[in-house]
């Protein structure tokens, strides 16, 4: 029998630890674009956007207590670009560029008291000189102390634009690179003085006064954690940085210095970046492996790392990247998140309700945040978990993990239990020294997976499950399998806000454009008539459904009118934090089949640079998956040079090169660019360039890319236009979704690759005893099954009981690309069968074609 025995005891309670043990509960961090279409949905659907923004800062119990934004340098940081709040020395800062700090004054509305920090993903380029050798081994050596002023001002005239703008001041800043691996201990103390000293250079009713007390977190390492030996062994360091972070990680170093750091010096200690579940509940029940709503990776694993991370190296708070995924789908780490929201024109959103209410087994029952909020503490003694791994679950599920949280007057407490095991484990629980509260009932509450096939996957989600009367100072609470468990004396089944109930978007999504008489599907100007005055200023000329992956792309005034035009030249160009490509940008609806884009683009012929070859413009069209941030992520792109030379090129190969001549790269173009089915054509000012049939495993769908070189290239207009008698994608279902029925034997799989549909695959192997196949049902005129075929199969189609085909051969292709296509059924309604006859099939997902 799994059996755990601990005490709750009062006693034990540490009240001087102040913040290094207050229960923080979750944090959102904004970056890497990951807010991005955020700022489409304000505009479009302020419901849906205020929904978003209640849901995780809202009501008596919020989930997220501090909100973080990484400043952007104009370069892809892993999943997108965030602007420069200064692109130069003597630019103003400008806080209306991105989202994270207008996101900060929003979610400030719904809770004044949110905590917020910052801090840089790497340098733009007016800064990247100086700071070139922050990339070092040795950067604290190697970066020269002329070069701390302007970084300094940097942070500091963006603090003064989030308060004048927002009204606002940050809490934290973390001074270094995010995720280094040479903390620079030098410049950090160095910052913490100028900014505990600094008096001069501020607006009138600044309050200078509380900017000096701004506290100082550091070093944001990602799995290295020798920052903790040297504020351990570096009393000057401990008294500048008030609070410590690194990420992906739960354990402490060799000699626990982030446990003595919080323990003996009273540091904050803060799980400063740390995943989103991956693959949302509703998907996992349905996996092979039984897990329910476990598993790698899953709301149960996530909430097991605010367990352990405390238990072992102390950390108070666990910030989610991202918490909201308002990116579109395909880039680097997509697919993990609480919210998915990257359908702005419709307004739609979907919640992992699972994983989300897996964090409100913490937040909904103890008041989270810090000392002078009230805010309830850890009870360190009666804590532990001894589950394996150090990130993601890998051995020993079965063990004992629990966190007990205390109320500072020892009115109430809660204890969460997190079992990811095929085995039930019981704790016995003897309570001592709580006074009145020792005899008070607990209420246990349980998330757990579906009883019963065909239940709904959330009907066992934050139930109710029992009250318990302690007995002489004892309780025994059960923990089912692959189930999290809080035990509270706080009565709240009368709460509406604790009771679960499923979260939904107020709006159905539908494609972009799919409603168009004309067959426009997406067209901008960029002039946005109709829209409010304040339109552009408020999201500093972010130009609406567009997501940058490198380069910066806003709206900017000519003596013509409003154009699109890329802002960042060669020598603007950033200090990477990693890699980046090529400015590109990404826009419309992955939902689009067979297309025509349209774009009047002028050429930069007047910023001279040393590369002859970069200043061209590029279409791409039919993109899915972009994980590296670059316009050759989609699978066809057309490219255009100043010297009239011209690229059609297929997943990153050119496959075919011709020759504009005379081309005037003073004039406005208009450059075309299309698909329908494999049939492709480029035009110039109405010159055919490329007329193209690829017969080698083509792309169908798929989103529209924009690219140039770092020039000032400018768009004035672009219109994606339906082909006529095409076929949308009306609907997608990822392969473990409830429309789809299996039979016979799958292998369900979930927490895979960010190139699979919510990281999910099915597959199976031919059988002639028992064919394996699956069914669904679609209200249209055809359908495309998605998934990446590695091994030949076979598949035999049936539609209403007719057989359409008996051994189709799937396509070979790559990840998010159909492999099966099936369009020309009578509109209406069909039961579709597919049977694997023959081989390996892999499904990832389902496009219903209208």
């Amino acid at each position: 029998m799994n059996q755990t025995n601990f005490v709750i005891d009062g006693a034990q309670l540490d009240l001087n630890a102040k913040d290094a043990n207050t229960f923080k509960g979750f944090g959102y961090l904004s970056c890497n674009n990951s807010s991005r279409l955020l700022l489409d949905y304000k505009w479009e659907h302020r419901d849906s956007y205020d929904q978003i923004l209640q849901i995780l800062f809202g009501g008596k119990h919020p989930l997220m207590r501090v909100l973080k934004v990484e400043m952007g340098d104009d370069a892809n940081t892993s999943s997108g670009t965030e602007p420069a709040t200064m692109r130069s020395a003597e630019e103003t800062a400008n806080v209306y560029r991105g989202a994270g700090f207008q996101l900060i004054a929003d979610a400030k509305k719904i809770q004044p008291n949110l905590k917020t920090a910052i801090l840089r993903w790497g340098e733009p380029g007016w800064l990247r000189k100086d700071w070139f050798n922050a990339k070092s081994a040795d950067p604290d050596s190697n970066v020269p102390e002329t070069a701390y002023e302007p970084m300094y001002q940097w942070y500091k005239q963006t603090i003064i634009s989030a308060y004048e703008a927002y009204g606002y001041l940050i809490n934290y800043i973390d001074p270094d690179r995010n995720e280094t691996k040479h903390p620079m201990v030098k410049w950090i103390k160095w910052f913490a003085d100028r900014l505990a000293n600094d008096q001069s250079g501020f607006p009138n009713d600044f309050p200078v006064s509380d900017y000096q007390h701004i506290k100082i977190i550091a070093a944001d390492q990602n799995y290295e954690r020798d920052f903790g030996d040297l504020m351990i062994a570096d009393q000057d360091l401990r008294e500048r940085v008030e609070a410590l972070g690194f990420h992906y990680n739960t354990d402490d170093g060799a000699k626990e210095p982030f446990t003595k750091l919080a323990d003996e010096y009273h540091h904050e200690v803060w799980y400063s970046e740390g995943i989103a579940p991956m693959t949302m509940g509703k998907y996992r029940v349905r996996a092979s492996n039984g897990d329910g709503i476990g598993g790698r990776q899953s709301g149960l694993d996530v909430a097991n790392r605010l367990i352990k991370s405390y238990v072992k190296s102390r950390r108070s708070l666990y910030i989610f990247q991202p918490a909201v995924s308002a990116y579109y789908t395909g880039v680097n780490y997509s697919h993990k998140e609480l919210i998915n929201a990257n359908r702005p024109w419709s307004g739609y959103y979907e919640v992992d309700n699972v994983g989300l209410q897996c964090m409100k087994h913490f937040t909904d029952f103890a008041k989270a945040g810090w000392e002078d909020e009230g805010a309830w503490r850890y009870l360190t003694s009666a804590c532990d978990s001894q589950v394996g791994g150090t990130e993601n679950l890998d051995h020993n599920r079965q063990a004992p993990s629990y966190m007990t949280l205390i109320a500072p007057d020892k009115s109430n407490y809660s204890v969460i239990f997190d079992n990811d095991s095929p085995e039930a484990r019981t704790y016995q629980i003897k309570l001592a020294n709580l006074q009145d509260t020792q005899d008070k009932p607990v209420f246990v509450w349980q998330s757990t997976g579906p009883k019963q096939a065909g239940d709904a996957y959330d009907s066992q989600i934050k139930q109710l499950r029992e009250t318990i009367t302690p007995s002489h100072g004892q309780l025994e609470v059960v923990v089912e399998p692959h189930a999290i468990v809080t035990a509270t004396t706080l009565d709240l089944a009368g709460d509406r806000e604790v009771v679960y109930h499923r979260l939904e978007s107020p709006h159905s999504d539908h494609t972009l454009g799919i409603k168009s008489e004309d067959g426009v599907l997406y067209q901008d100007d960029f002039s946005y008539d109709g829209y409010p005055d304040n339109y552009l200023s408020s999201r500093d000329n972010t130009p609406r459904f567009t997501v940058d992956q490198g380069g910066a792309f806003e709206v900017s005034q000519t003596a013509n009118g409003n154009v699109m035009q890329q802002m960042i030249t060669e020598k603007q160009r950033a200090l990477d934090w990693e890699y980046s490509f090529a400015p590109n940008l990404t826009v419309g609806d992955d939902h689009w089949t067979d297309y025509q884009v349209a774009v009047s683009m002028k050429f930069d012929d007047q910023t001279a640079q040393n590369s002859p070859t970069g200043n061209y413009f590029g279409i791409g069209l039919r993109e899915m998956t972009d994980v590296k941030g670059r316009l050759e992520s989609a699978p066809y792109v057309f490219k255009v040079f100043t010297d009239g030379a011209c690229e059609l090129i297929k997943n990153d190969q050119i496959i075919a090169l011709e020759h504009v001549d005379g081309l005037d790269t003073s004039a406005t173009h208009q450059v075309m660019f299309a698909a329908e089915g494999n049939h492709l054509t480029a035009t110039i000012d109405g010159q055919q360039v490329f007329d193209y049939t690829d017969t080698d495993n083509p792309s169908y769908s798929g989103r529209v890319k924009l690219g140039s070189g770092y020039y000032h290239t400018q768009i004035n207009r672009v219109t994606v236009i339906k082909i006529k008698q095409s076929h949308l994608i009306e609907r997608r279902v990822d392969d473990l979704d409830p429309a789809i029925t299996y039979t016979g034997n799958w292998n369900h799989v979930c927490g895979l690759g960010n190139t699979k549909w919510n990281r999910t695959l099915s597959t199976a192997q031919a059988d002639q005893s028992d064919t394996p196949g699956f069914e669904f049902e679609v209200d249209g005129t055809g359908f495309s099954l998605i998934g990446a075929q590695d091994v030949p199969s076979h598949l035999k189609l049936v539609v209403d009981g007719h057989v359409l085909d008996w051994n189709r051969a799937p396509q070979v292709g790559t990840d998010r690309t159909e492999n099966t296509v099936v369009h020309g059924l009578p509109a209406g309604k069909h039961h579709v069968l597919i049977q694997v006859v023959g081989g390996t099939y892999t499904l990832d997902a389902i496009d219903f074609l209208k």
